[in-house]
Order: structure tokens, then sequence, then C-alpha cells
């Protein structure tokens, strides 16, 4: 017997090393890791850099080759004639290096720059959002495992109990005290549950291997960890990257509009020439020479005012809506975090009410035991209180893990999952 017992001790030790456990936060970890979520911040974060070069790039030098032959209908001439000076001759040729840079564009380059790190922190948004959606997805399928496997753990204990039982009337009826009727209920009753705990390992099977895809990880042999009640506050206060969004969005344009009206700011730039032709600068020479130039060039445009107006009405207009969308969304987010709270609230005392429910079931299932085994009730009235037990237990586990789930689902709502 003892032999028996070290054997069963030792494969349950072995099996117990064997199997690897896992919490909720790394399934969302590995869940994560195998989206392209964090590929895409990668790559944003390099297009931002190119964009930003590209809003910048008028600010590097323009270097061009020009070349020009004519033929020019009048020259130059001196008014009387000159001892030794030669005409000027109709034809022209001349070849130059062209050089301009950019000294002020009117803030547009700066302006243009802190709108598109404002739009590339929105995409980063959304890729967080998904994120988060990939944790919420993981959350709720950990959770249904969590209650497929407290449900399952229950029937065991369950079928373990009713074999039991039988097992004392199998001795009893050899002693002539039951009737084999008794037995053959306690029997189907077991296998009725061994029905459930199919259908229930079925439905863990399916989730498991949703985990797994999701994952990147065989989770077939893993044992999954129950978590703690996560902390958060009871208020309507909300952290939604949605509300980043429209925040970046609002400044975005308040810089759309300053890039507008840089348009109408004066632009200066330093050009210089250098080149080989004839006529140079001084064309009362007829030779061939070398000529250069170097200054400042600026211009001032004219402000055309109905079309400032009209991109400054769209934007407000643009304004107003994101205002009234980011209104919208405020209420909806405060009305579902008002009503998580009132769930969690909810659950909170159902648990209380089910301690209490299951207390009085197990001493009425006791004392159903002792008279089943006396003979003064039959193993329908027994079956029955097991029932009763058991479906008051697992409603506790069940809703246990729906008070883990209501508050994961609150944590996402205020963008703290």
């Amino acid at each position: 017997m003892r032999r028996i017992l070290f054997l069963i001790f030792f494969s349950i030790c072995l099996t117990s090393i064997a199997q690897e456990s896992i919490t909720v936060e790394e399934c969302t970890q590995l869940a994560i890791a195998q989206s392209s979520a964090n590929v895409q911040k990668e790559l944003n974060a390099q297009l931002l850099q190119v964009k930003l070069n590209d809003v910048s790039s008028h600010y590097y030098p323009s270097l061009q080759i020009d070349g020009a032959i004519g033929y020019l209908s009048q020259v130059t001439e001196l008014p009387t004639a000159v001892p030794g000076y030669e005409k000027m001759p109709h034809d022209m040729y001349n070849v130059s290096l062209n050089l301009q840079q950019v000294v002020f564009d009117g803030m547009q380059a700066t302006y243009g720059r802190k709108n598109e790190r404002l739009l590339n922190k929105n995409e980063i948004s959304k890729l967080d959002i998904s994120i988060g959606k990939i944790k919420e997805q993981i959350i709720s399928l950990y959770l249904n495992l969590l209650i497929i496997d407290k449900q399952i753990a229950i029937l065991t204990n369950v079928e373990k109990t009713l074999q039991e039982k039988s097992d004392q009337l199998k001795a009893m009826l050899r002693a002539g005290v039951v009737y084999a009727n008794s037995i053959a209920q306690l029997d189907l009753e077991s296998l009725k549950i061994q029905q459930q705990k199919d259908e229930l390992q079925a439905n863990r099977e399916s989730l498991i291997a949703s985990l797994s895809i999701l994952t990147g990880k065989d989770l077939s042999q893993t044992h999954f960890t129950v978590p703690e009640l996560p902390e958060v506050e009871n208020d309507i206060s909300s952290n939604r990257e949605e509300f980043n969004i429209f925040a970046n969005t609002k400044e975005s344009l308040e810089y759309l509009r300053k890039l507008h009206l840089s348009k109408s700011l004066p632009k200066i730039m330093f050009v210089a020439v250098g080149g080989y032709g004839r006529p140079s600068y001084n064309l009362l020479d007829p030779n061939f020479k070398w000529f250069y130039a170097v200054g400042l060039k600026f211009t001032i445009p004219l402000i055309d005012w109905a079309r400032s107006k009209g991109v400054s009405d769209i934007i407000n207009l643009q304004k107003s809506i994101l205002e009234s969308q980011e209104s919208d969304f405020r209420k909806a987010n405060q009305i579902a975090i008002q009503e998580k709270i009132n769930e969690i609230n909810r659950i909170e005392h159902l648990l209380i009410l089910d301690e209490q429910i299951t207390q009085k079931y197990q001493e009425i299932k006791q004392t159903a035991s002792t008279q089943l085994l006396n003979g003064t009730i039959t193993a329908i009235d027994y079956i029955k209180q097991q029932n009763d037990e058991l479906q008051s237990v697992i409603a506790m586990e069940v809703h246990t893990i729906q008070l883990l789930k209501a508050k994961y689902e609150l944590m996402a709502l205020k963008g703290k999952l």
C-alpha cells in the first residue's frame, strides 16, 4: 500500500515539474511580440525621420549648371566712335554654376516639422490602441479558460465523491441493506458528469489553440495561473489613447494654420553665380571672360486675403467637428466606465451571497450523505442535494473569474490596461 501511494505521489510530482506555468501578463507580452505593432512602431519612427528631412529639404543648397547660346538683334553700343573699340558681336555664349541657399523660409520648415511629429504621434497612438485590443482578446480567452478549469476541477471532485458513495453502497448491497437501483442512479450521475467534463475539455482545447496561435507558443501542456485582482480606481477618469489623438489632431490643425500664414511671410535666399562666357557682366567687352556675382534675394508675397480666410474657416470648422467628436467619445467612455463599476459592485455582492449559499448547501449535503448511508433518503434525493451544492460552487467560481474580467475591462476603458 505504501509503495502504491509513493508511486502516485511521484507521478504527480513529475507531472507538476513537466507542466510549465504561465501568467496572463506573459501571454499578453508574447501576443504583442507576435503582432506587427512593434515592427510598425519602428517603421513609423524611420518614416518620421524621412518626412522631417523632406519638410526641411529646401534648406539644403541648390546647385545647378546653366548654359545658353543665342543671337541678339541689338547689342550695347557707344553713342560715338572710340578708336580701338570693337563693336559687340550679336552672338552670345555662356555657361554658369548657380548656387542658392535658403536663409529664412517664413517658418515653414519649423511648423511643418512640428505638424509631422504630431501626425506621427497619432499613428503611434493608433498602434497602441491595436495593442490594447490584443491585450483584451488575450485576457478574455485566458479568463474563459480559467472558468473552464475551475468547472472541470469542481466536477472532478463531485465525480470522486459519487464514486466513493457508490463504493460504500456496493458494500451495503452485499449486506442486503440497500437496493441496487441506488447504486445505478449514482453511477448514472457519474456518467453525466463525465459527459459535462468532456464538453468542457473540448472547449478548453479550442481556447488553448487560439491562445497558442496568438502567442506563438504551444500551451497545450501549460498550467494557467490565476491572476490577483488588479487595483483600479472606481472613478470615471480615463487616459484612453483616443484623447491623445484628439488633442494631437487639434494641435496639428493649428500648425497647419500657421503653416499657411507663413506663406505670406518674407523669404530670404543667398545666391551665387559664377561662369564663363560672352558677354560677361561687362556688356562692352566683346571677349570671353570669367564672371561671378553673390548676394541676397528676398521675396514678399502679396497676401491673398480671400484664400487665407477660407483656409482659416476650414480649420475652425474641422476643430469644431473634432471637439464635438471628443465630447461624444468622452460621454460614451464615462457611461461605459460607470456601468462597469456598477457591474463590479454587483459581482462583489453576489460573491458574498455565493459564499453563504455554498456553505449552507455543504451542510445540507453532509446531512444528506449520512441519510443516504442510513437509508432514510434515496440516491435521487442525495443527487439533488449534490447538484445544488455543485451549482452553487460553480456559480461562486464563475463570479470570481467574472470579477477579474470586469476589473480588467474597467482598466481597458480607463486606458490603464
